[in-house]
């Protein structure tokens, strides 16, 4: 499976934290496979140290970041003292329930640490124990033992996988709760109709700029994805039928090979979401292509133009409209009061900004990041100064709220 999930973990400097008994663990190498579903990973270099002591600051720290930790092993050569030290915080951060840990046992047994024991006699005991802890919790994951059986290529993909899955099921958790979410994935939910498997159904999802189209489609393939054998999100539609063939693994220009994959595809599901559709010839390429797949498959076009969906023979579509109003004075009270509702002070000051934003999700966002912390004054500045440009799409009303806060650090700069 391959797909990018940049949209679910944005904001995050680090998601894993990637640990080796070894060299030849090293050469076992999946940060690709991670970096290309969004995730970013922390390679350790702990397992260079040969002398006994803690592991340095920066390590610590990218462990803090981390949520989960991969801890790779190899029994085909001797382990390491920085390794081992290493494999002794990372459970303890375990055990505080702050990072998940997935063993990757990459030969028969766990690692060779008698070597290490008999120069370190005194860290044996805690060595053993809690290597056998590690082996406790390898039991919970499928992917963690006996790869040695599996081809390198596809033991890789498969633990990328569990770990995308399970940023996956956490990160997604995050859009529940947005204000007007659910009455939207109800609605497209049916739309969807992924109880039939009759045939390859294409859909389209259309509004204006900022009404949370791209929102309402990355839920959703979060929600579903793993309901097909293949899925692909493209956040950008640019080299956009480059980007669908090079995920089937097959040469546009390679007739033979189009022919293998078309037969190979006609048992595969796939998902793919295509957002930022423009025109007509985009949205009949992808509509002619998904008939490559299995009945079952879904096909997702997103696009402001819904005359582009009609043009590309969409049947299926869907309107996201704006917020209502008071899932608007919700959603503008979360991000600039942190609470369902604003302060009664503040209650006609947030409906003017939920006006102003025209009711659309990104600009109520932007407005009440940017006022959130602020007093009543700066307040009403700011929205004097929006209502003069409410013209204007939320991000060049962004760039005046900018503006703005520069030009109020300059004055309290000029009064010091």
């Amino acid at each position: 499976m391959s797909s990018s999930y940049s949209f679910l973990l944005a904001g995050r400097d680090l998601d894993v934290f990637l640990s080796f008994s070894g060299k030849k663990a090293l050469d076992i190498d999946f940060g690709y496979d991670l970096s290309r579903n969004g995730i970013k990973s922390f390679k350790s270099e702990s397992w260079k140290e040969k002398s006994l002591k803690p592991i340095d600051r920066h390590t610590l720290e990218a462990l803090k970041e981390s949520k989960v930790a991969v801890v790779m092993t190899s029994d085909e050569e001797a382990s390491s003292v920085g390794f081992l030290e290493e494999l002794l915080v990372i459970l303890e951060f375990q055990e505080k329930r702050s990072l998940t840990v997935i063993p990757v046992f990459l030969t028969k047994h766990a690692l060779d640490m008698e070597e290490v024991c008999q120069v370190f006699p005194e860290r044996a005991r805690m060595w053993r124990t809690v290597i056998a802890k590690l082996e406790n919790i390898a039991t919970q994951y499928s992917v963690s033992r006996n790869l040695a059986l599996i081809h390198g290529t596809h033991r890789i993909k498969q633990v990328a996988d569990d770990i995308r899955l399970m940023f996956l099921s956490c990160a997604s958790s995050d859009f529940k709760g947005l204000a007007g979410m659910d009455r939207h994935l109800k609605a497209f939910h049916e739309l969807l109709a992924l109880e039939s498997d009759k045939q390859v159904r294409t859909l389209g999802i259309w509004g204006c700029a900022g009404v949370g189209k791209t929102t309402l489609a990355r839920y959703s393939y979060a929600e579903i994805s793993v309901k097909f054998q293949t899925h692909l999100f493209l956040e950008s539609v640019e080299n956009m039928k480059q980007k669908i063939l090079e995920n089937i693994e097959v040469e546009e220009d390679d007739h033979e090979r189009i022919e293998i994959t078309e037969a190979k595809n006609k048992h595969r599901r796939v998902l793919i979401v295509a957002d930022g559709v423009k025109d007509s010839e985009q949205g009949k390429w992808i509509s002619e292509y998904a008939n490559w797949f299995a009945p079952g498959s879904r096909v997702i076009l997103i696009t402001q133009d819904k005359s582009v969906l009609e043009e590309s023979g969409v049947n299926h579509v869907y309107e996201v409209d704006t917020l209502r109003y008071d899932e608007a004075l919700e959603l503008f009270s979360r991000f600039a009061f942190k609470q369902l509702y604003p302060p009664p002070e503040f209650e006609r000051l947030s409906v003017r900004a939920v006006q102003l934003a025209g009711f659309l999700p990104m600009g109520i966002r932007l407005f009440g990041s940017f006022l959130t912390g602020r007093g009543k004054e700066e307040w009403e500045g700011t929205l004097v100064k929006l209502n003069a440009k409410q013209s204007k799409e939320a991000v060049e009303l962004w760039k005046i709220m900018e503006a703005s806060e520069d030009e109020q650090v300059v004055e309290a700069s000029s009064q010091r």
